[in-house]
Parts: C-alpha cells; sequence; structure tokens
C-alpha cells in the first residue's frame, strides 16, 4: 500500500503544471504566441477600390500590405458588386515582423 501512495504521489507531481524555461539569450519577441496577440491600435481601412463589370465580374485580389511592423493586412472573396469589386479585409498578426507585405518567417 506504501508504494502505490509513493507511485500515486510522483504521477501527480509528474502531472503539475509544467514550467516554463526561457533560455537566458531569449528575447520577448521569440515566445510570443500568434494567439494571444492584441488587436492592432490602427484600423486598416477599407479595402482598395476597383472597378469590374457584368461582362468581366472578375476581381483580383489586392496586394497584402503591412498594417505596421507587426499586422499584414491581406484581402479574400474578391466579387464584383455594383461595377466596384468588394473584398473582405483580413488581419494577421506576424510575431516575428511584418516587412514588404508579408510576415517574415514564411507565413505568407
Amino acid at each position: 500500500m506504501l508504494r502505490l501512495l509513493a507511485a500515486a504521489s510522483l504521477l501527480t507531481n509528474a502531472c503539475d503544471t509544467p514550467k516554463r524555461v526561457v533560455p537566458r539569450d531569449a528575447t520577448p519577441d521569440s515566445f510570443v504566441a500568434a494567439i494571444d496577440a492584441p488587436p492592432p491600435s490602427v484600423d486598416a481601412g477599407p479595402p482598395p477600390m476597383m472597378a469590374c463589370t457584368a461582362a468581366a465580374p472578375t476581381c483580383a485580389l489586392p496586394p497584402s500590405t503591412c498594417l505596421d511592423s507587426r499586422y499584414l493586412v491581406y484581402y479574400t472573396d474578391g466579387s464584383c458588386v455594383s461595377d466596384m469589386c468588394q473584398y473582405t479585409t483580413n488581419v494577421m498578426y506576424c510575431p516575428s515582423g511584418c516587412v514588404n507585405g508579408g510576415c517574415q518567417g514564411g507565413f505568407t
């Protein structure tokens, strides 16, 4: 019985919440979780205005842009409505930074 209690104690300690170990040379940016990122402090604004027609209803997606040094703005779902292209504006957090319309680290 004593051995069973000792084994249960070891298992309980092994299942405790693990402690996060951060290397001494780690920078704050190296352990930022994208899902915990705060929303950007500025609005992305409206998507670009592009004309289209019923005869040529295809709306090419505008290029992605950096909202600031950490957020990427990109567009999806281009559709022609009343001779103007309409898009869905999306904002994505870039943990390693946003440069030249793309997230550093290979996201986009």
